[in-house]
């Protein structure tokens, strides 16, 4: 743990923040600064993970990813000079489930404006829905055995009043008011594993969040918003699904496949250790191998690229809901630098069933596609640092005036609700 206590009432408590990335491959730290709206990167770490301490984007050896965190909070905090005490961490994996729950609610007074009582009346009934489809989503997963749920995050992401779209309804008047929230649920097991890494780090824990959410919010641009996207983050043990569509994010999915199959699959074949088989996959993604190696990486990723796109479809069918995808593919994470990856994803094959406004196309996101956040440091330049600074473009929107009002009201909503 730092050796420097965290006092909230020093006038810097507020200034600074830190990003807890818990990956199954590494723990990465980061370690910002306000500047506004804004926050820049003054440190950064990353610490691998001991063996099997992190199985489908939860935590199994409690002690080991602490240690890890540890070592990582204590190497970024050095190198940005402070250590905050406010926190937020990304959650991720298959029993992580988000999703989008909307009501249509025609006013009975349409002369009369929207009060703050009427609209906790109204988030109380799309909360129920999402509480029902959340326990359904968990029964599904019988598997794991007997899974209790517990929201993690809820934010509304569309108010319409009479089909035009409002950022706060409250004060207008209007005889049919649409709204549409975003709910994330985890098992209450990972989200308990979670609050005590930070608590053994001694980090105020102000959010988590479902890293696919934080990754669409954050990287979306003006297409994206106006046409819909679909983000995909391939992290190490998971890839990361988030589904933005009329100008919201409808819902996430993560399935337990990542670029570590990737290569164990080149370990095996070339009868290397991980670690070299890690670093010849890197090679192999920045195109400097020999063209003989290169061919026969290529051959033996493909086969395993299909499977991960099979995964994919598998998610986009349950987003879908037999509507129209955009065709905005947004790719990030380690895996995303595999020319098989990209290649295969313009194919149609893999989407065979699925159905697309327009023939899709691709493109891999970077540390600069997230808005809100720069890099002081130098050392966030991969698609594999998207995650991280997404995390840290959430921790900024949430702090809004606006959204401290509407979070007020869907605190009141949610309050009394057996999550």
């Amino acid at each position: 743990m730092s050796p420097l206590f965290r006092q909230k009432h020093k006038p810097d408590y507020y200034q600074h923040f830190t990003v807890l990335d818990i990956g199954s491959e590494f723990v990465k730290v980061l370690i910002l600064t306000r500047q506004g709206s804004d926050a820049m990167v003054l440190g950064v770490a990353k610490e691998p993970q001991a063996p099997a301490s992190i199985e489908n984007g939860a935590i199994i050896e409690l002690d080991r990813v602490i240690e890890a965190a540890n070592r990582a909070l204590e190497t970024a905090e050095d190198m940005a000079g402070v250590i905050p005490g406010l926190a937020t961490v990304g959650l991720a994996g298959e029993l992580v489930k988000g999703f989008s729950s909307s009501v249509a609610y025609p006013r009975e007074r349409p002369d009369s404006r929207v009060k703050e009582s009427e609209l906790r009346n109204m988030l109380q009934l799309v909360q129920r829905r999402a509480l029902h489809e959340a326990e359904h989503l968990l029964e599904l997963e019988r598997a794991y055995g007997n899974l209790e749920a517990r929201l993690i995050q809820s934010n509304i992401t569309r108010v319409r009043i009479d089909g035009y779209p409002v950022a706060n309804p409250i004060g207008y008047e209007g005889r049919h008011m649409d709204l549409t929230v975003f709910n994330t649920f985890a098992p209450v097991m990972q989200v308990g594993a979670v609050e005590t890494v930070a608590k053994d780090l001694d980090l105020d824990l102000v959010s988590m969040v479902s890293q696919p959410y934080a990754v669409a919010r954050a990287c979306a641009g003006d297409d994206a918003w106006e046409e819909g996207g679909i983000f995909i983050d391939m992290g190490g043990a998971t890839t990361n699904v988030a589904l933005l569509r009329e100008g919201a994010v409808e819902g996430t999915r993560m399935f337990n496949l990542g670029g570590q199959a990737l290569t164990r699959r080149i370990a095996g074949e070339f009868g290397l250790s991980v670690q070299d088989a890690e670093a010849r996959k890197l090679r192999h993604s920045e195109g400097v191998l020999s063209p003989a190696e290169r061919q026969r990486i290529s051959r033996l990723l493909t086969g395993d690229v299909e499977v991960m796109l099979q995964g994919l479809h598998l998610s986009l069918v349950e987003l879908a809901r037999d509507e129209l995808l955009p065709a905005n593919l947004y790719i990030s994470g380690g895996a995303s630098l595999l020319p098989e990856m990209g290649r295969e994803l313009l194919k149609p094959a893999w989407r065979e069933g699925l159905s697309f406004i327009r023939e899709p196309d691709v493109r891999r996101l970077g540390p600069a596609d997230v808005r809100n956040v720069t890099d002081a440091t130098g050392l966030l330049q991969s698609p594999q640092d998207v995650t991280p600074l997404s995390l840290a473009n959430h921790f900024l929107h949430q702090g809004s005036e606006q959204d401290e009002l509407m979070n007020s009201v869907m605190e009141g909503a949610v309050k009394g609700l057996r999550l």
